[in-house]
């Protein structure tokens, strides 16, 4: 193995080791963290600990050759290097951390968790990143009495809920001579979807008509009608005038060709494993919402009945996505 390789082991293992110890110290975080003078840590970099040296090497040429500039020189420059440590550890104090959101994924996406940062402070905090799992963010500042939002990125594989696991939140301002950081331990998730199957699989006709009357496709072609806005139905479709009127919900439908409801059923995919059922399901959901037309899913022990709208869809994946069997949980370890 070579030297790099060794160091960089080396390093991880002592940078485990450490948030190890700081998970014990200080235990799971709420989803609102405030950032106190105790659970910040701080190092200096490798720049800072090149600063440092060289400072040592002029305090030592100031003694052997008694000069009094090199003295004023190296003492202003330790000073200066005090200061900036100061500052850096402050960055980071009083900051407030919030879970803001996770919108689900599909497996193979990034999960995107969303941090609001909160300066509630008469200062400025600057180049403030967050880091998960190797990945950093790009740094922010947050102003004043102001919010900045960061995102902790996460990848997925498997449906199922993946957890925020352990990330940092850094500084190096002002100088890059300091690291300050701080272990944040949120109990949050992120619904993740299964990951949908390739296009072109045509639906079985016991599915796509399911003894049903049709429907129409809503298309933007024809004006139909108005009937009453049901759970589910598109909020963009709203008849927003009419209900400024009469005070009742209606819902604008447009005619675009006739289609059958489509009830995808567990059953009708035969000779496939559980994986690959949900990822057809997933996959007809889809398509189904995309062309506007109403449809339902039936499970082994749920069904959802027939719908449309973001919401009906959303309702039909997160059953799909926390459907038993090996891949239902995808908990990352904190």
């Amino acid at each position: 193995m070579s030297g790099d390789a060794v160091g960089h082991s080396l390093r991880r293992r002592l940078s485990e080791s450490v948030a190890r110890w700081a998970r014990r110290r200080q235990g799971a975080d709420e989803l609102t963290v405030s950032l106190r003078r105790r659970r910040i840590y701080i190092l200096p970099t490798r720049f800072g600990v090149i600063f440092g040296c060289l400072v040592f090497a002029m305090l030592l040429g100031s003694l052997n050759y008694g000069v009094s500039l090199a003295y004023a020189l190296t003492f202003l420059l330790t000073g200066l290097g005090l200061v900036t440590l100061h500052h850096c550890h402050n960055n980071l104090l009083g900051l407030e951390l919030r879970f803001a959101g996770a919108q689900p994924v599909f497996a193979g996406e990034d999960a995107r968790f969303r941090i609001a940062l909160s300066n509630t402070s008469r200062a400025a905090r600057y180049d403030i990143e967050l880091g998960a799992a190797g990945r950093e963010s790009d740094p922010a500042d947050v102003p004043s009495g102001g919010t900045a939002v960061l995102h902790v990125t996460v990848p997925t594989e498997r449906r199922g809920y993946v957890a925020l696991p352990r990330f940092t939140v850094a500084t190096r301002h002002p100088g890059n001579l300091c690291r300050a950081w701080t272990y944040v331990h949120m109990e949050a998730k992120c619904l993740v979807y299964p990951r949908p199957a390739p296009p072109g699989r045509p639906v079985p006709p016991a599915a796509a008509g399911n003894g049903e009357r049709p429907t129409s496709i809503r298309g933007d072609t024809d004006f139909a009608g108005l009937r009453h806005a049901v759970r589910g139905d598109p909020p963009r479709r709203i008849a927003w005038k009419a209900y400024a009127r009469s005070g009742d919900l209606l819902l604008k439908e447009f005619s675009g060709g006739e289609a059958p409801i489509a009830v995808f059923d567990w059953n009708s995919l035969r000779g496939v494993d559980t994986e690959e059922r949900l990822s057809q399901l997933t996959r007809w959901c889809l398509d189904a919402a995309a062309e506007g037309r109403s449809f339902g899913l039936k499970l082994p022990a749920e069904a959802i009945g027939v719908g449309s709208g973001d919401r009906h869809l959303h309702r039909c994946l997160a059953a799909l996505a926390l459907y038993p069997g090996a891949a239902g949980s995808t908990e990352t370890a904190i």
